[in-house]
């Protein structure tokens, strides 16, 4: 097939070897000096690495999802797409895997979180979903990759991923909506916003990985492909539609308070830039998107795919970014006798390489799938 041999290729390969060696580079470098390197403080804690991880492990969530339609719900038609989900879901992991370990300054951090369990902890009910996910998708990766599709264990694997990709958002929106000290956190919002923004991501990376790879590779789709991939695309304009509500709602519900934590918020929350009340990767990576895909003409083209997932993927991260900021922004406690009223923030050098390490291992892996796994197969 044109694209996996050649000079293309070979310098895709190249350019991903570079950014893991940076990467790597990066990585001892945290290890040895922890997290000083990142612009964070004793009030902003959580920066660019960690904002990656919510934006990774929500998207392999919502792919885990989107899987769960032929492998639990059993619509035939979405089979010779599953192998596919199930893989990118998987590497899409352990790329937010990379970043969180750099996050927290050590890789045996994650270690000693995990084998030092606080069951009234969200964060560790986090990583241990998040880790039990990753295990149960490379096994049911595994049998679907030796054919085995429809065994009573294969099912139940299909399931226990549904179900662990279902849950696990979820929790990563408590890890926020328990902060009471955090009002803008705070609340039953936050979780079930997680849930729909896996959702919305996780189609946004199908459509997008898999049309640049059919563009890339040349190879032609059949009447039956071109249906999957439309029918794909109408399901994704509805949940970027149900998407833009919630956030409506949650704009409403922000906007109708005078609590000091939001008037705060506010100086912060158009970190991206705003018009009126709207932020602009709302703007840009919600509305124009589904504005988009009620054409016709633009939803079924390649280049109007490409342009629709590529700007929700970047909008769907930069709001996880100015809500992951905006809710540390304001010092509380006795940190609010020597700080500002209002904490700034922008990544330093070495969050900017975590983030070029975390997508290049990523990358690596979807290559090197398409390449060895056959992950066009379906069952026979």
């Amino acid at each position: 097939m044109k694209g996996k041999n050649g000079l293309l290729y070979y310098a895709w390969m190249t350019a991903l070897g570079i950014a893991i060696i940076v990467g790597l580079v990066t990585a001892l470098k945290v290890f040895i000096q922890g997290h000083g390197l990142f612009n964070a403080n004793d009030v902003l804690l959580w920066t660019l690495p960690l904002g990656i991880y919510i934006f990774l492990a929500l998207t392999s969530s919502g792919l885990a999802l989107l899987s769960a339609l032929p492998l639990v719900f059993g619509i035939k038609k979405y089979e010779p797409l599953a192998k596919r989900m199930i893989f990118l879901a998987i590497a899409t992991l352990c790329g937010a895997f990379v970043s969180i370990g750099l996050e927290l300054g050590s890789i045996f951090n994650m270690i000693y979180i995990m084998l030092s369990p606080n069951l009234a902890s969200p964060i560790w009910w986090m990583g241990a979903i998040y880790s039990l996910e990753l295990v149960i998708l490379i096994v049911k990766f595994w049998k679907m990759h030796t054919g085995d599709w429809h065994s009573g264990f294969s099912k139940a694997l299909g399931v226990a991923s549904f179900l662990c990709a279902l849950v696990a958002p979820l929790m990563i929106g408590s890890v926020f909506g328990i902060t009471e000290s955090r009002v803008t956190y705070f609340g039953p919002v936050m979780p079930i916003y997680c849930l729909l923004m896996a959702a919305l991501s996780g189609l946004a990376l199908f459509v997008l990985y898999s049309v640049i790879y059919h563009k890339v590779t040349g190879e032609q789709l059949s009447e039956v492909q071109v249906t999957l991939y439309d029918d794909i695309g109408k399901i994704f304009m509805y949940v970027t539609g149900t998407v833009i509500i919630f956030t409506l709602l949650k704009f409403a519900i922000e906007s109708a308070t005078t609590i000091p934590d939001f008037l705060v918020y506010h100086r912060f929350e158009h970190a991206f830039g705003a018009w009126r009340v709207f932020h602009t990767e709302v703007i840009l990576g919600l509305f124009l998107p589904f504005i988009l895909m009620f054409i016709p003409s633009v939803r079924t083209a390649t280049g109007g795919k490409i342009l629709t997932a590529a700007l929700i993927l970047a909008g769907t991260l930069a709001t996880h970014m100015e809500i992951l900021l905006a809710g540390q922004s304001r010092p509380v406690g006795p940190k609010a006798e020597q700080y500002p009223e209002f904490i700034s923030y922008f990544p330093s050098v070495w969050e900017w390489l975590v983030f070029v390490f975390t997508f290049g291992i990523m990358l690596l892996l979807y290559t090197l799938g398409e390449r060895y796994l056959k992950l066009a197969e379906a069952p026979q």
